[in-house]
């Protein structure tokens, strides 16, 4: 790991030397690193953006107006760029312009391989919204195909409290499958005939309980889900979710099944990856992805750790290009003692999450049995949920160079909940954001940053106790923070010589009204300078 930050430190020495003296130069003639070769899909654009508020997330957290982008990278930042000719120049008029965000650990890959034209409903809040959406979508569905969503959407995010009824959703001239994370499934009358015609009970209203819910999603799987139909769910979930600024995936895996499964968070772990492979080979990517393995080994299987002793032996950590990176192990490592042990003798990143006070502390002494053994500083292991977290276990965390990760909130209910943001600012350890977002909860950042900020979850309670954060804490925890959880520099901050990731926002997301952050959207999404969502701004 030294070894590999090393030559990184090195690279990012040599690129800012060479591109700070053209960007005082103006940059006159200047041809910077190149990225991977250039097709009509991956085309990466020069472009100079004048009259904006652009939070740079520099470590002086710098704002300046004006950001100039070639070959992919930042070239030149600040109030008074030089600009060479034939770089195409995007009037702000005052607009707010972040990096673009990472979110830290989600679970991407299990958004992008659900059955039917799946159509995330994040960023609506009431049920004629979500109709609206939904038939918006159906306007690019052929009849008698299903629209459905799985996994990030629940009832507490709608104005009503519930889903929509069946009637509700018969307004939708297509079958409709809505399975909440939280809050029930639901069909339309045209979903029910399909499901009840392969034995799966739906109620009047549509809902389905019982082991019909189970039921209902294997059949979809098993008929619905194709090497094209994955393809096509991985592509409009990156788009959807770039519309609202993530320029950058950390997925933290699935629960393995070999076959078509009933379970939300359940995939073919070692399949699943294939329709964003597909995308990687065309060029079409829309965002990055960086790619971790959920392990599972019991600590008692004989022969021991039978699917993480192959993966450390045949995969390799931090490989790929700057669209799709293999990273760690987690959100799971499996094995107990000896997974940590195997994994450490490896030189692998490992993950676990935490639900509670007891399960963390037990983490925490597991990784302190290994760092005896083998310093586990430098590996850049993580625990992330953390909920319940006082500030000794930071201490011993820190001790050991771990970091954690902050977020999973717009959902719960309880009083001072946590995680305990306001302590872990005013901590060394190292702490990024994440969502955990994709089955069970939602990845939409805006929503998790209005609860991180104003304490309140989706049905407006208040959970967080004196625990929030400001504005621009949140964003720096998904931005510049995060540089250490994916281990690469050159994201997360607008600054010379980094990747071209930033979004131009719909609003100024550091003055609006508490209510409003929630709706924030994304005008204008850039990654290495490739446009990947465009509402109006060009």
């Amino acid at each position: 790991m030294a070894k590999k930050d090393a030559a990184h430190g090195l690279w990012r020495r040599q690129f800012l030397g060479g591109a700070g003296a053209l960007a005082f130069t103006g940059l006159s003639g200047a041809k910077l690193l190149a990225q991977q070769p250039a097709t009509a899909t991956t085309a990466v654009a020069d472009l100079v953006m004048v009259n904006g508020k652009i939070h740079t997330m520099d470590p002086n957290n710098r704002v300046v107006s004006q950001a100039l982008i070639q070959n992919g990278r930042f070239a030149a930042v600040g109030n008074n760029v030089a600009v060479p000719r034939g770089v195409r120049r995007i009037d702000l008029k005052g607009k707010t312009v972040i990096p673009g965000l990472i979110d830290a650990h989600n679970h991407i890959v299990l958004v992008g391989n659900r059955p039917g034209w799946h159509t995330p409903l994040e960023h609506v809040f009431t049920i004629p919204d979500a109709i609206a959406a939904l038939n918006a979508r159906a306007a690019e569905v052929p009849r008698g195909e299903f629209i459905t969503t799985v996994g990030p959407v629940s009832a507490m995010q709608f104005m009503e409290r519930r889903l929509p009824t069946l009637a509700e959703l018969d307004a939708v001239d297509r079958p409709v499958y809505i399975q909440a994370a939280q809050g029930g499934t639901r069909t339309n009358t045209q979903g029910k005939v399909w499901l009840e015609a392969r034995g799966v009970m739906v109620a009047a209203d549509g809902a389905i309980t019982g082991p019909s819910l189970a039921n209902s999603l294997q059949a979809m799987r098993k008929e619905l889900l194709t090497p094209e139909t994955r393809k096509r769910s991985a592509l409009d979930a990156l788009k959807y979710y770039a519309k609202l600024g993530i320029t950058t995936h950390r997925d933290c895996g699935a629960f393995h099944a070999d076959l078509p499964s009933g379970g939300v968070a359940n995939e073919n772990t070692y399949t699943m990856h294939n329709a964003f492979l597909a995308l990687h080979r065309e060029g079409t990517m829309p965002a990055r992805l960086r790619i971790d393995f959920l392990h599972q080994d019991s600590a008692t299987a004989n022969p021991p750790l039978p699917t993480l002793s192959a993966r450390l032996k045949n995969s390799f950590p931090f490989f790929g290009d700057e669209w799709i990176k293999t990273g760690g192990i987690g959100e799971f490592t499996g094995g107990g003692v000896e997974g940590l042990r195997a994994i450490a003798k490896a030189g692998w990143r490992a993950e676990d999450h935490a639900l509670s006070l007891a399960m963390v502390t037990n983490l925490i002494k597991d990784r302190e049995t290994v760092n005896a053994e083998i310093p586990l500083s430098g590996l850049r292991w993580i625990i992330s949920h953390v909920p319940e977290f006082p500030m000794d276990l930071a201490n011993r965390m820190n001790a050991m160079g771990m970091g954690v990760l902050l977020g999973w909130g717009p959902l719960r209910t309880g009083t001072n909940v946590g995680p305990p943001y306001r302590m872990l600012m005013t901590h060394p350890i190292k702490k990024g954001y994440h969502s955990d977002g994709g089955d069970i909860t939602i990845i939409n950042p805006w929503v998790n940053f209005s609860t991180i900020t104003t304490g309140k979850n989706l049905a407006g309670q208040q959970i967080l106790g004196d625990q929030t954060l400001t504005r621009q804490e949140v964003l720096w925890l998904a931005t510049a923070a995060n540089k250490w959880f994916i281990e690469e520099d050159d994201l997360g901050s607008i600054e010379i010589g980094n990747h071209g990731d930033l979004a131009v926002l719909d609003r100024d997301c550091f003055a609006v009204p508490d209510e409003d952050l929630k709706h924030t959207r994304s005008l204008l999404t850039v990654v290495g300078g490739k446009v990947v969502h465009n509402d109006g701004v060009l």
